[in-house]
């Protein structure tokens, strides 16, 4: 098992870097009245510049789980793991974490997550994990309830 270090935190660090509180900014004006975004709001089109970031994990209200539609191609180079179709909880049973129990309290007040995540691999590294909800709809119209999970590096060591 690895091991990761998790710290929810409240907002984005002030020295964030300009291209992840972007992403943020273009979720958060995508909330119009403390609303979940839509997926024909953010699109792809939208989301161009972190396509490579973004993890989509879909709900399971049935299950009271998610499961991993899209797992970035950045997170998987950087950690090496590729979770695609698994739930959550893999991730919390070989990282030591609580990613699982956090993307239910984003699901259920519909509000955005925070962490600093610390992870060994050859350095301590610090990364930026934002857990975003939104909203798609079936083709039958039904609602599909989503976590946009990134991670973006943040700091080495020092």
């Amino acid at each position: 098992m690895a091991y990761a270090q998790e710290i929810e935190i409240p907002h984005l660090p002030d020295d964030t870097e300009s291209r992840v509180r972007s992403y943020f900014e273009v979720w958060q004006a995508a909330a119009k009245g403390g609303k979940v975004p839509d997926r024909k709001v953010l699109n792809g089109h939208v989301l161009a510049p972190w396509v490579d970031d973004i993890c989509i994990y879909e709900y399971l209200p049935q299950k009271r789980d998610f499961i991993i539609r899209i797992d970035a191609p950045n997170i998987i180079d950087a950690s090496g793991e590729d979770y695609h179709g698994c739930s959550p909880r893999q991730i919390d049973l070989d990282f030591g974490t609580t990613l699982h129990a956090t993307l239910l309290e984003v699901i259920d007040h519909g509000k955005p997550a925070f962490h600093r995540i610390g992870y060994e691999r050859k350095v301590w590294e610090e990364w930026l994990r934002l857990l975003l909800p939104m909203r798609a709809t079936d083709r039958q119209g039904r609602v599909i309830e989503q976590v946009f999970v990134t991670h973006f590096f943040y700091r080495g060591a020092s």
